[in-house]
């Protein structure tokens, strides 16, 4: 039953994901100015929120690997999608497997999870934030952003 309901809770991060990666306006951004600008009560608390979720660029995600040897590179990609490059010590953890429960992430070093556009991982991201892990990052953009900013990729 767990793994079913990680299922289906990753599978709405994904599509959750997906839709704020296509500039869709949301729903809140679509209301008049005097109702979006209502106080809304804050999220109940967690029982063990993140310490840091942060999207970050090429560049800072370049930065941080230089700079935190323990930092433990996630590509959430599938096995086909790395003939497009991957990040060199990136260790390959797809994203299904992780919905199978067939994977885990590892709650004991800071994270950088990585994808094709950014969308995968941040959902992924915002889950595992939602469960207490303590450091995570997405690389924003993805392995796609990664390239246009000219960083080198593995083949």
């Amino acid at each position: 039953m767990k793994r079913i309901s990680g299922v289906i809770i990753l599978g709405c991060l994904f599509f959750a994901a997906v839709v704020a990666c296509s500039g869709e306006q949301t729903s809140s951004e679509k209301r008049p100015a005097s109702v979006a600008s209502q106080k809304v009560a804050p999220p109940s608390p967690r029982a063990n929120p993140a310490k840091i979720f942060r999207s970050i660029s090429s560049r800072e995600a370049r930065s941080l690997m230089a700079t935190r040897k323990d930092l433990m590179l996630v590509d959430l990609r599938e096995a086909k999608e790395l003939r497009e490059g991957y990040i060199a010590g990136s260790q390959l953890i797809p994203m299904s497997k992780i919905a199978k429960g067939t994977e885990i992430l590892p709650d004991d070093r800071p994270l950088l999870l990585i994808c094709a556009v950014g969308g995968r991982s941040y959902g992924v991201g915002r889950y595992f934030s939602g469960k207490g892990y303590p450091e995570i990052y997405n690389l924003k953009g993805g392995i796609s952003a990664w390239k246009k900013a000219g960083l080198p990729l593995q083949y």
